[in-house]
This record gives C-alpha cells, structure tokens and sequence, in this order.
C-alpha cells in the first residue's frame, strides 16, 4: 500500500499533501501507464534489436565475401591477355549474377504466395467459425464480459499506480527559513573559498606523456614500414595497434581510441576510415596514404635496415 499510495500522512496545514493524496489514483494512472507500457513491450524491443544485429553482420558478411570474390575475379581478368577471353570471363560472371537474382526473386515470390495462402486458409477458418460457432460463443460469453473488462481495467490501474514514480520528498533545505538559507549560503562561500586555496597549494596531477607532432609522424611511418615488410607493401596498421604499441612505451596511456585518433589526426596524418588488416577492418594507416602525405616511401627504423655484407679481404692484402 505505500507503493500506491506513497505520500505521508496528512497533518494540519498541509493542504498540498492532502490535494496529492486525493489526486494521487489520477497522476499515478497518467505517469506509470508509460512506465508500464515500456516494461512490458521491453522483450519485444530486445528481440528486434538483436535481430537487427544479426541482420547486420549477415549482411557485412555477404559484403567481405564479394570484396573478396571482386578481388579474385579482377586478379584473374588482368592476368587473362587475350581480350576476346577477357570478354567472355566478363559475361559469364554478369549471366552468373543475373541468374542469382532470378533465383532470389523466384523464392520471394514463392514465400509470398505461401504466406498468403496461409492467411486465407486462416481467414476461412476463422470465418467459418464466426459463423457456425458465434452465437453459442457469445451466449456463453456475454455475461463475463462486463466482469472481465473491469477486472482487466482494475489490473492495469493497480499496476499502474505500482510502476508510477513516487512524488519527490520535500526536503529539509525546502523547509528551512530564509535566514537559515542566507547563512548556509555564507557557509557554502567559505568553504568554495577554502578549497580554492587548497587547489592551488596542491600541484595538478600531470597529464600522460605523449609525443609532438614529428616525433608522431616518426614512429608511425617506422610502424607502417615495418609492417609493410610483412603484409606484401601494403603497409596496413589500425589505430588501435598504434595505440597499444605506444602504452607499452608509457604513452598516451591516459587515452581512449578515440582520443588517440584525434590526436593522430591533428597531428596531419592521413588516417583512413577502413584499412583491412587479416579479417578486421577499422581506421588507420596505410603505406600509399603515407607515401603520398610524407613524399617520401616510409622509412625502417635504423635497428631494422639491412647492413650490406662487408667486402671479402683479399689474402694477400695486409
């Protein structure tokens, strides 16, 4: 009972309490319909939300498989000479997609078709029950309909006042006296004034360590040619393994990937919104974007540039 009717006991003086009180089955119906309409339709949001994940990632997958399959099919038409067979491979693979189409669209319209057959098998049972089986229904029925919608309204009004948010309190600063207020005020302005002067006696935690712009530029063109080496030139690095290469050299501990990328890019790197490394796509840095920015290919770290082999010595010489 103190969930649906949550205000205090009336006092003497207190007719705002009392005005609550009394209207309280009204306000309490109006502000916790929503709530309970929002709880109950709750499950159906989470399955739509998933499902529309899933929608997603099937869909990105279908994506990468075409990419891949462009890719391959571009490799082999640019390594075919012969234009007439380079024709030939072109309209196979459109006639090959055409008839993917036809088939997707022929299945459609069958689902369509069973859908609505379905419905109208549906319809005609129902219909043939309305007509056969509603008088006999209604006669049986008719006299729970009057009880069951008003224990149905009796229901959703008592679980309305229960999920309604409780009036807030009145507090014990809405009760003070204006001269109580003036000098909580005076109290408030002292104590701002004093933890003033603490701040400044107290130093500033310093910021994490980060590099300037050239020193940026520096370690992320010996990131991208290094792994150039590995990735047959392409030079693909993510933000987020500059990143974590960096923390583990106590920089830019303090930040986030987005912070990080902002960073990167006022330092005027060209960072790329999707660079594929393995199977993962994300933004980053490539060796042609960062070829063209630096006007120079990017350069290997001195530790990992290759020592030409030293000249033999001929025997004789001293």
């Amino acid at each position: 009972m103190e969930k649906i009717f949550p205000t205090e006991r009336a006092v003497p003086g207190q007719r705002l309490r009392i005005v609550t009180t009394l209207l309280w089955p009204v306000t309490g119906l109006c502000t916790g319909t929503p709530v309970l309409v929002r709880k109950l339709m709750a499950p159906r949001h989470q399955r739509r939300a998933e499902a529309a994940a899933l929608t997603a990632k099937r869909e990105q997958l279908a994506a990468d498989v075409a990419e891949v399959d462009l890719a391959a099919f571009a490799k082999k038409l640019s390594a075919e000479v012969d234009p007439l067979k380079r024709a030939a491979l072109v309209n196979d693979r459109e006639a090959a997609r055409i008839t993917v189409r036809e088939v997707e669209v022929e299945q459609l319209s069958a689902a369509r078709k069973a859908t609505f057959e379905k419905a109208k098998e549906a319809a005609g049972g129902a219909a043939l029950l309305l007509v056969l089986g509603g008088p006999l229904i209604w006669s049986l029925a008719r006299p729970w309909i009057g009880p069951g919608v008003g224990l149905l309204v009796g229901t959703w009004w008592i679980a309305a006042l229960i999920h309604a948010p409780s009036p807030v309190p009145k507090t014990s600063a809405e009760d003070a006296t204006p001269a109580d207020t003036e000098h909580d005020d005076e109290d408030d302005q002292e104590n701002d004034e004093e933890d003033a002067d603490d701040d400044q006696d107290e130093p500033h935690p310093a910021l994490p360590p980060t590099l300037t712009d050239t020193e940026l530029t520096t370690t992320v063109e010996h990131m991208v040619a290094l792994r150039a080496r590995r990735d047959e030139g392409r030079g693909h690095v993510h933000l987020s393994e500059l990143l974590i290469a960096l923390k583990r050299h106590d920089r830019y501990c303090g930040y986030t990937a987005r912070e990080f990328g902002a960073a990167v890019r006022a330092a005027g790197l060209p960072v790329e919104r999707r660079v594929r490394v393995g199977k993962d796509v994300s933004p980053g840095l490539t060796y042609k974007g960062l070829q063209a920015h630096l006007g120079h290919p990017p350069r290997l770290p001195a530790h990992a540039v290759p020592q030409p082999a030293p000249e033999p010595v001929p025997a004789g010489a001293v």
